[in-house]
């Protein structure tokens, strides 16, 4: 089973991944509740979120319960894994599962600051640490 939720990690979407982003913020809540957690330029529809959500659980990656007439959805996995995997799902079919090259192709993204490669430099200081600690 735990195979079967991983590949559906991989298919999931931009907006699924925001909508599984927002419940995971939250906790838990209802279709309303999600629906606020986006800024008003951005806010999908109740019927958009709803959908995604029930997707979502078609893919294991959501359940609810009912309270009243309400449904209350909660994540059963957290934003990490789900970013993890769909991080190794990139590296496999885009980079051929070199790290290296992933890594290369972000620092040529102009985004990245002077402020964030000292934050990654400090990040690959970090791990070095904590490999050699093992």
């Amino acid at each position: 089973m735990a195979g079967t939720r991983s590949n559906r990690i991989t298919g999931i979407g931009e907006l699924q991944l925001a909508v599984l982003d927002a419940l995971c913020e939250l906790g838990e809540g209802n279709v309303y509740d999600v629906c606020d957690r986006f800024s008003e330029e951005q806010r999908p529809r109740y019927t958009t979120v709803l959908t995604v959500l029930r997707t979502l659980e078609q893919k294991g990656l959501v359940e609810h319960r009912t309270c009243d007439r309400t449904y209350i959805f909660r994540p059963t996995v957290d934003a990490t894994q789900v970013r993890g995997r769909v991080l190794c799902d990139v590296l496999e079919r885009v980079f051929g599962g070199s790290a290296r090259d992933l890594v290369a192709a972000l620092l040529d993204v102009d985004a990245v600051t002077p402020e964030v490669l000292s934050e990654l430099k400090a990040l690959i200081t970090a791990q070095e640490v904590s490999d050699d600690g093992q």
